[in-house]
């Protein structure tokens, strides 16, 4: 019996079915269903990389700060700081999920479908219990040991300044080298008292003698984790504040509705998985990795201006807040359409030559 094709089955079509059947139905949906599975330990491992990590970068910062008021100020922020990492954690862990896919390609139809709806629901529900856990520990008050450093020149504010003892909110012996606009050369400012900012990232204040020197709050031991300024580095910082520029979006969503909350965490699963395509787009793995980084980034940079910038000047220009509302994930979602098109119908979906089937 001659097997015929239903005319009403189109090209595209044609090319989403083709690899399941190629790969053998039994063998295709095994390799289909452990997808999940991967993208959990993916994303376990990512969260607790890049909390540690963070956490980590707090403890070594704040090393000037007596060991229990540390210990205390890493346990407050551990709540707030996975809460952070946790969409760069998800949205990662699918992007490493694509390479075992298109490694052992399965079935196409739930290949595509298990990780994305996992990824979904991971990033929205776990993402909503992360947020209902109980609130940290208040963060103890910090000191002025854990901006200043005795018997050492440190930068502050445009000086060096030079201290015999720290004790407390007094500093002893105190000497401010500056530039000379700023007085003497080398000023004995002696016993002197530092004012610590209200809020992270305010202003620290020293007065003593006749001077009084302000700069912005930076812990002592911040040098260590200073980064040299350099083009890749500066792409990595762009995208480091794009992700936790999201992570406080998703959080406003979350707060405002949560429609809105769940249709933001579809757009950004669907765009990052489909975004998968430029790791086959050409022959050079390596240039696909790197352009489908930057493709993530240009995601996520226009979310961020579409929702900061372009929303609000369409709401005000055409009337329709709701509309403009849900500009940046309407945008996600067409690209990822689009970048979906282009995968069935211009790129195969099956193994390399070499492998077996029931490899």
């Amino acid at each position: 019996m001659v097997n015929r094709r239903h005319p009403a089955v189109s090209g595209a079509a044609a090319l989403f079915l083709r690899a399941p059947q190629a790969d053998g139905s039994i063998v295709g949906v095994k390799n289909a269903l452990r997808l999940p599975a991967l993208f959990l330990l993916f994303c376990i491992l990512l969260g607790l990389l890049l909390t540690g990590f963070s956490l980590l970068e707090l403890r070594v910062g704040h090393s000037g700060e007596p060991p229990q008021a540390a210990r205390a100020l890493v346990a407050s922020r551990l709540v707030p700081v996975l809460v952070e990492r946790f969409p760069a954690a998800v949205l990662f862990a699918l992007v490493l999920t694509l390479f075992p896919l298109y490694r052992r390609p399965g079935n196409r139809i739930l290949s595509y479908l298990l990780p994305m709806g996992a990824a979904f629901a991971v990033l929205a529900f776990g993402g909503q219990a992360l947020r209902g856990l109980p609130a940290a520990t208040r963060a103890p008050t910090p000191t002025a040991a854990g901006y200043f450093l005795p018997q050492v020149f440190q930068e502050f504010g445009g000086t060096a300044l030079y201290m015999e003892a720290v004790q407390g909110s007094r500093l002893d012996g105190v000497v401010a080298q500056g530039p000379p606009a700023a007085g003497p050369r080398l000023a004995y400012l002696g016993s002197s008292e530092a004012r610590l900012p209200g809020q992270p990232g305010g202003q620290l204040a020293v007065r003593g003698g006749s001077r009084s020197l302000s700069a912005p709050a930076r812990p002592a031991y911040g040098v260590l984790l200073a980064e040299a300024e350099d083009p890749v580095q500066r792409l990595l910082d762009g995208f480091a504040a794009d992700l936790r520029r999201l992570s406080r979006e998703l959080d406003a969503r979350y707060r405002a509705s949560r429609s809105a909350y769940y249709l933001t965490c579809l757009a950004l699963v669907f765009s990052f998985f489909t975004a998968g395509v430029f790791f086959r787009i050409s022959r050079w793995p390596l240039g696909n990795v790197l352009l489908a980084f930057l493709v993530m980034r240009g995601y996520l940079f226009l979310f961020g201006w579409l929702r900061e910038k372009a929303a609000g000047e369409l709401a005000r220009l055409a009337g329709l807040p709701r509309l403009a509302g849900v500009l940046p994930e309407a945008a996600l979602l067409a690209l990822g359409a689009v970048l979906l098109l282009l995968d069935l119908l211009f790129l195969r979906f099956e193994r390399p030559h070499g492998e077996t089937a029931g490899a």
